[in-house]
């Protein structure tokens, strides 16, 4: 499988779940990346980078929205 390949089977499996922006392969001497475009925005913990809950809430350290 090329590494062109693995971009766009991970692509696929994770677009859904992560706001992917940018992937990178490597593999030996062969090398390949991908930029898109974000799909939404995900609200993030400003203490330690963590998303937030559907209630706002860091699952880590307990900060509140």
């Amino acid at each position: 499988m090329t590494v062109e390949g693995m971009i766009k089977i991970v692509y696929e499996l994770l677009k859904d779940k992560l706001n992917i922006a940018k992937l990178s392969f490597t593999s030996g001497v062969n090398a390949a990346s991908a930029e898109f475009e974000p799909i939404g925005s995900i609200e993030r913990c400003p203490l330690c980078g963590i998303s937030l809950s559907a209630d706002g809430i860091c699952p880590k350290c307990g900060w509140r929205k």
